[in-house]
């Protein structure tokens, strides 16, 4: 019986680094070639037939939009070549370019993003049974049905509401809400949820070709004690279309701040409230109501998933009103 058909799209990060001692914790991200990482894991040719394409190598806090876009045409133009792919990245924006793949990936393909908290010189290093469980999750016939998966630590989580919770530690990533929806054991992947509804989350499949220059500027703030509207006011001149605040507990925002955003709702922009808090959903007419002020509510996306949102909203629509988008995100 044939494999399934993987491809592996790399992006450097910390899977791909190397240290200058097998227990220091300086490394180097990115410089092992994406065919020596998959040399590294035993018995990954008896799991799937590998092929290796490289994107970028890079640490994944240089990830950029332009990064993003080269894995989406890599995804579609390989569409019908492969049965899934699997993406190796650093762990410090994954959460990010999964949520943005996720909305934009063709359907109906198994989409699995997996990286390292350990460099590949690293005593223990996690990097190979991460990409090994990566490849067999991207193999099961029922992972197309999942959307993008982030395969870490021995267990599979959903790119929405995805984030880093950890600096260093292993068990790094965690979810802002329902937990991992399932886990990856001796290669055989496991589900602890249903798939969701076929099209239940709104998606952008139908853009097509992206232009990087062409996404919106969107800008997260994040607020303090005392903020004021100094750095909404800069975005607002440098000309960015939409602003995500990082706001308190539910989403509150201090009364030097707020005075700010509302004239930038006013003049146009896209004000979207979101929470530094790690779990738990913003309230849509909790301390603040974004109807009387002009700001949409975030729900549970984190800042980071909010700007992608916004970012591909407004790309689609760019006179997307304000009731437009809070519809848009009360979906998610």
């Amino acid at each position: 019986m044939a494999l399934p058909k993987i491809e592996i799209l790399t992006t450097g990060g910390t899977i791909a680094g190397k240290g200058e001692s097998e227990t220091g914790s300086s490394y180097h991200a990115g410089e092992v070639p994406g065919d020596e990482l998959v040399r590294s894991v035993p018995g990954l040719s008896r799991v799937a037939d590998i092929t290796v394409r490289e994107i970028a190598s890079i640490p994944s806090q240089d990830m950029t939009e332009g990064v993003w876009l080269a894995l989406l045409s890599a995804i579609r133009e390989d569409a019908e070549k492969f049965d899934g792919f699997v993406i190796t990245h650093g762990t410090d924006t994954m959460e990010e370019t999964a949520f943005f793949l996720s909305l934009t990936v063709p359907a109906g393909k198994s989409v699995v993003i997996t990286g390292a908290m350990l460099p590949s010189t690293a005593l223990s290093s996690d990097g190979p049974k991460n990409l090994y469980n990566a490849v067999s999750a991207a193999a099961a016939p029922k992972s197309s049905r999942y959307g993008v998966i982030a395969a870490m630590n021995g267990e599979l989580f959903a790119a929405r509401g995805l984030f880093k919770s950890k600096t260093v530690a292993l068990d790094t990533f965690s979810t802002r809400f329902g937990g991992p929806i399932g886990w990856t054991q001796g290669g055989v992947t496991h589900f602890s949820v249903s798939p969701a509804p076929e099209r239940s989350l709104p998606s952008f499949r139908d853009l097509g070709a992206i232009r990087e220059s062409s996404l919106p500027k969107i800008a997260c703030i994040a607020v303090w004690a005392g903020s004021d509207g100094v750095a909404a006011s800069a975005y607002m001149d440098a000309g960015y279309q939409g602003l995500v605040i990082e706001g308190f507990g539910d989403g509150n925002i201090p009364g030097g701040l707020l005075p700010t955003l509302r004239l930038a709702a006013e003049s146009g922009l896209a004000v979207v409230r979101s929470s530094r808090c790690a779990y738990g959903p913003v309230l849509e007419a909790g301390e603040i109501n974004d109807a009387e002020n002009g700001f949409v509510c975030g729900g549970a996306l984190s800042a980071a998933q909010c700007r992608i949102l916004l970012q591909l909203a407004l790309l689609k629509n760019p006179r997307a009103k304000r009731t437009d988008l809070q519809k848009l995100f009360s979906q998610f």
